[in-house]
């Protein structure tokens, strides 16, 4: 990854992240003990839009892409979690407003 710093959020359900144009630049996911651990990021405002990530760990593992130049969204940030995760942390670069 780059040396420029990426904006982060920990996601603990799922949820919107942003509503509008960013940059997706990867994921972590850790699956608990009690099994196998999915999520999907979507370009979107809902599980609706286009899946553009998908991750799967087996119990006590991790999942990670970094992505270094990116993915461009259109629509915004949407992450869908499975069962079983013990953490998901997306890392996002928003694009100014009016930039697009």
């Amino acid at each position: 990854m780059a040396d420029k710093p990426f904006g982060h959020a920990r996601v603990e359900v799922d949820r919107q992240l942003l509503e509008r144009a960013a940059v997706y630049h990867g994921a972590i996911l850790r699956a608990t003990a009690a099994g196998t651990a999915t999520a999907t990021v979507y370009d979107g405002l809902a599980a609706t839009g286009e899946p553009i990530d998908a991750f799967r760990a087996v119990a006590s593992e991790h999942d990670f892409h970094m992505l270094d130049p990116g993915i461009a969204l259109r629509e915004g940030l949407y992450i869908d979690l499975g069962d079983n995760v013990d953490f998901f942390t997306v890392y996002y670069e928003p694009v100014p407003r009016g930039a697009r």
